[in-house]
């Protein structure tokens, strides 16, 4: 009886604690605003020391407090893009920020808000006040911010103003194991700026399976693992690797849980949205015979961008996702987790100055990050074995602007950034080449220029290709040493027949101009022009242009360097430009584009305004 009094008062007694502390922590004041702590400020407490990350606190400050560089590795849902960054602004406050705010970058945009919206929510804050963020074309920020989420690109953006970074005093690099060329120009340019610096700090947030490059990099740093939570088994399916294997293999595998599994909806990871349409039409159609023994299947078409508003569908009826997003832009939880292990890249062929689209295996991180949606009950089918790493973006991108914004840095060459993989020597002549022919047209006579006007050129060169696909402009709005300089940068295509098929006079390939730009929209393909200057091109089933702006010969042939239109290759269009030198009148077309009868002054106003940049 005395023992179980005793243990009665000790449960009172710790009782009674609880309480003081609860009633304690109601009049902390937050000390970003000077506002008392909101009630749901504790409950996103709560929910915050139950991640694996929190365990971490107390080694991850200690760390920060001694080395200029932590490296942090754990797997999805651990929490380490929300609270690794609060603890840094935790650090920058106990120094009164005397070094810099905390800025944190992300590779895509929608992650960029998601995330400062959670963590000015848990750190009971206004967004845009002490926690916002940056991404192109949107800030959401004060003078009074101290934490700061946005993408790589942006933070590279500001490094052209601020090379050192000094109003940042922790830099966090979130998903390094993407390896995009962003992120990688950016641990390349930190790792001097470090030397520069020594008050600032570096936190490299990564996967398990992608930390042995960095730590062969940064030598003996501190590196913090983070456990994740409990998953489920992985099963692997065998087969062939081509495209219809996988297509096929993962259908059928949605088709027989259906008929085989009690509940749970299905998500499917596939790497194209041409096969996300085949698959719901697939679906859809096999689903239909299989409603009245196993129930109604639902297949949801989810591609990048799209809203998650689908999720409401009725809990009756057996939902299979269909997506090729990256993991991090899927929030729920499913029973079912098919992966076909492969993703779509652009590889940049320098030779012929285009991109291909071509099926790739994804990385061992992102299979994690994917299977971690089924959570520990659920199960997992994954289409193949995989590498621990993808292939660097840099090692297969057009690094012409990555050179750009190196000199505009003052840096000499790639040789003298250090990559973790350095981009091949190919690469890097191709877009010397592809330079010169910038500086043969007009770089010559803006050297003769003051400094402002060499700024002036780069700065512009770097705008185009950063904002291409973003930017609306009007040719009447630009001076015409923008006009000039633009379209020296872009390259020339003719519609041969009068159905938007463009040959490219470079290298004889024939493209289409892309769906979604404003030129692709006509009517039928009518009323397209002759003539257009386009930045992108990408092999694909469909060829594509983008980034295209209507251009006659007249003009195209007054612009032009004299050496690059001697180099072009023979071809019909060519013999029109030719005549068109010799006798200052085009020549007839031996195709079979119809001439449009003459439009009114204001249509021809609106045509010769009409700039579109897809």
């Amino acid at each position: 009886m005395e023992t179980e009094l005793s243990t009665d008062v000790e449960k009172l007694s710790e009782t009674s604690e609880t309480q003081d502390i609860d009633t304690d922590d109601q009049l902390d004041l937050n000390q970003l605003d000077g506002l008392p702590f909101s009630s749901r400020y504790y409950k996103l407490l709560r929910e915050r020391k139950g991640l694996p990350v929190w365990g971490a606190k107390c080694e991850f400050l200690d760390s920060l407090m001694s080395s200029q560089i932590v490296i942090v590795t754990g797997t999805a849902k651990t929490g380490q893009s929300t609270q690794i960054p609060q603890w840094c602004a935790e650090f920058c406050l106990s120094a009164q920020y005397q070094n810099g705010m905390v800025v944190c970058t992300q590779i895509h945009q929608r992650s960029t808000v998601e995330l400062a919206l959670r963590v000015a929510d848990e750190m009971d804050v206004n967004i845009g006040n002490e926690v916002g963020y940056s991404i192109p074309l949107q800030t959401c920020c004060s003078p009074d911010t101290v934490l700061r989420y946005c993408t790589d690109d942006v933070l590279l953006r500001e490094m052209m103003s601020d090379p050192i970074l000094e109003q940042c005093g922790v830099v966090v690099i979130d998903q390094a194991q993407e390896r995009t060329v962003s992120t990688d120009l950016l641990l390349g340019l930190l790792k001097d700026v470090l030397l520069t610096r020594p008050e600032l700090r570096l936190v490299i947030l990564s996967a398990p399976h992608s930390t042995e490059k960095l730590l062969h990099r940064y030598g003996s740093v501190p590196q913090i693992c983070l456990e994740g939570p409990r998953t489920c088994e992985v099963v692997y399916g065998g087969g062939r690797r081509g495209v219809k294997d996988y297509l096929c293999s993962a259908l059928r595998l949605a088709l027989e849980i259906h008929q085989n599994q009690n509940h749970g909806d299905i998500v499917t990871f596939l790497a194209t949205e041409q096969e996300i349409e085949c698959a719901h039409a697939i679906l859809r159609r096999k689903g239909a015979s299989l409603a009245l023994s196993h129930g109604k299947l639902v297949p949801v078409s989810l591609c990048p961008g799209d809203s998650l508003s689908v999720l409401s569908e009725g809990s009756k009826s057996r939902r299979v996702f269909l997506t090729c997003s990256p993991s991090e832009d899927l929030f729920w939880a499913v029973r079912f987790v098919i992966d076909a292990g492969v993703q779509k890249r652009y590889v940049y062929n320098p030779r012929i100055r285009a991109n291909s689209i071509v099926i790739r295996p994804i990385s061992k991180s992102q299979a994690e990050s994917r299977k971690q949606l089924a959570g520990p009950t659920g199960e997992h089918f994954l289409g193949r074995a995989l590498p621990a790493e993808s292939i660097p973006h840099i090692l297969e991108s057009d690094i012409t602007s990555t050179v750009l914004f190196l000199k505009r840095m003052e840096i000499a060459g790639l040789s003298h950034c250090d990559f973790i993989d350095r981009p091949g020597e190919i690469q890097f002549l191709y877009s010397l080449s592809n330079l010169f022919k910038f500086q043969s047209s007009i770089l010559n006579n803006l050297w003769a220029c003051p400094a402002y006007g060499r700024y002036r050129y780069i700065e512009m060169i770097y705008v185009i290709k950063h904002f291409s696909n973003t930017v609306y402009c009007c040719a009447s709005s630009l001076s015409n040493y923008c006009i000039v300089t633009v379209r020296s940068l872009m390259k020339v295509v003719r519609d041969v027949d009068g159905t938007g098929n463009y040959f490219m006079l470079t290298h004889k390939h024939v493209a289409q101009i892309h769906p979604l730009s404003g030129y692709g929209t006509e009517m039928h393909k009518k009323n397209l022009p002759e003539w257009v200057l386009y930045h992108e091109h990408t092999l694909s089933e469909n060829n594509c242009i983008r980034t295209v702006s209507q251009i006659s010969a007249h003009e195209f042939i007054q612009m032009a360097p004299q050496y690059f239109f001697y180099n072009l290759p023979p071809s019909e269009s060519k013999d029109i430009l030719q005549h068109i030198i010799d006798h200052g009148s085009a020549a007839p077309s031996k195709g079979k584009r119809k001439s449009h009868p003459p439009s009114s002054p204001a249509s021809e106003e609106q045509i010769h305004e009409r700039c579109t940049i897809q």
